[in-house]
């Protein structure tokens, strides 16, 4: 009797644990997994899964290099948005030339360009409040063109020759 009492949180612990699929970046438009690759690599009979941020570049439809962006859905709700400590400096894009920037803040295609600086998103207590994040929409502010790349974001600004080639620039 006293070897069950042990075993039944032993087998209700493991019964409670399933395998979940990562869903590819393609299936997923608004948000930073845009941004998520995964690669599947056995190793000794075992198959690990690790997730690579893979760089990508998008084009605007106005000069909106130093504004913050959010991911709004086509109902105009806010499906991502960034915590003043996740921006800095560092977040804005870089100019790639024809129109295209490197994104550095983990946009997706649909995102929307807001009336907050990076510098000033960044000195933020807190996050605005999701009608605030609304409010400061820019009117037409948006990523109008987007493209995943196949080098890593942490390669990126080493490889800036290949992305140019890769866009043809």
């Amino acid at each position: 009797m006293n070897k069950i009492i042990f075993a039944m949180p032993v087998l209700l612990f493991c019964c409670a644990c399933s395998h979940k699929t990562v869903a590819s970046s393609e299936t997923k438009t608004d948000s930073v997994v845009t941004s998520l690759t995964i690669n599947k690599k056995p190793v000794s009979g075992v198959k690990p899964v690790s997730a690579v941020l893979n760089a990508s570049v998008f084009k605007m439809s106005g000069d909106y290099r130093d504004n913050v962006a959010v991911g709004v859905d086509s109902d105009g709700r806010l499906t991502y948005f960034p915590a003043p400590s996740d921006i800095s400096v560092s977040s804005r894009p870089v100019s790639l030339g024809n129109g295209w920037w490197l994104n550095r803040q983990g946009l997706g295609k649909g995102y929307r360009f807001t009336k907050y600086t990076f510098e000033e998103y960044a000195k933020l207590p807190s996050v605005p409040s999701m009608q605030e994040l609304v409010d400061a929409i820019i009117p037409g502010a948006s990523v109008t063109e987007f493209k995943m790349l196949d080098i890593p974001a942490s390669e990126a600004l080493d490889r800036m020759d290949e992305i140019k080639s890769q866009l043809g620039i």
